[in-house]
């Protein structure tokens, strides 16, 4: 355990499952308390019990709040039970999202409302609730997930992507603003990672999309988690979970969009 950790408290959305889990128990394994945040109060008391398990420190605080993070009064409540019960985070882990691929001309119109609501609302209304706190303080950590989707435009994310760029956007203003407050943003773009929201999405991928998938192996959640609580503790803002995720990042900064397009173009091919 890292003893200089002991008193930190993280804050993660979506820690039910998933990255956001992974990460919430290899925090509490560092000897940081954790704080969970989902809408299923059942997988929510699972999910703390495994962070326990992890930590094993009797003098822990670990909770969780079940709370619908799409409206904004819920988190505002979540936000001040948690910093009733636990104090204010100093790092609040947005990890909270869906995902949803297809064709655009088959893709309802409520798809593209809750994606928006699902990845980037759910964010802000965390930030926006515990801001006021952390800007108080004048010190914490706001840690947002974006995607590969959040910053590369993948066959068959229109609905999708357009959230996680949302949140790519958000997150850079953001680190300018909070610089006054001594407060410090990151930004994670996590693979195609084994989660249960990665089975969903398998269920809708267009055949393009799973082309593209099939270039790289799924991450496991715990090496994403591995590598994001890494970065924290470094206070980069851009977080690459992955090798290649690190490449793709790079080569679409460095290069033409044209040559982007057509490189996407070559994975997306499919055999009729």
């Amino acid at each position: 355990m890292n003893k200089s950790n002991k008193r930190l408290l993280y804050v993660i959305t979506g820690g039910s499952s998933g990255i956001g889990l992974a990460i919430a128990r290899k925090a509490a394994a560092a000897g940081i308390n954790v704080w969970i945040v989902a809408r299923d109060d059942a997988k929510l008391k699972t999910a703390v019990d495994s962070i326990k398990m992890a930590g094993s420190e009797s003098e822990a605080n670990h909770g969780y709040i079940a709370a619908d993070l799409t409206d904004y009064q819920s988190a505002k409540k979540m936000a001040l039970q948690i910093l009733e019960k636990a104090g204010v985070p100093d790092v609040l882990i947005n990890s909270a999202g869906a995902a949803h691929p297809g064709y655009i001309e088959t893709l309802e119109i409520k798809i593209f409302h809750w994606m928006m609501e699902a990845n980037y609302f759910t964010t802000v209304n965390s930030v926006k609730a515990f801001l006021p706190s952390m800007i108080a303080r004048k010190r914490g950590h706001i840690v947002n997930v974006s995607s590969v989707a959040g910053f590369l435009g993948v066959f068959g994310y229109t609905a999708y992507s357009a959230s996680k760029f949302a949140i790519t956007g958000f997150s850079k203003v953001l680190k300018s603003e909070m610089k006054r407050f001594g407060i410090t943003v990151s930004v994670v773009y996590p693979p195609d990672t084994n989660t249960p929201q990665l089975e969903y999405e398998n269920q809708f991928k267009p055949k393009e999309t799973k082309a593209i998938a099939g270039t790289a192996k799924a991450a496991s959640p715990e090496k994403v988690a591995a590598a994001v609580l890494r970065k924290i503790r470094k206070k980069k803002f851009n977080i690459h979970p992955t090798s290649d995720v690190a490449f793709f990042y790079i080569i679409q900064k460095l290069l033409p969009d044209k040559f982007i397009f057509w490189i996407l173009d070559q994975l997306s091919k499919t055999k009729n």
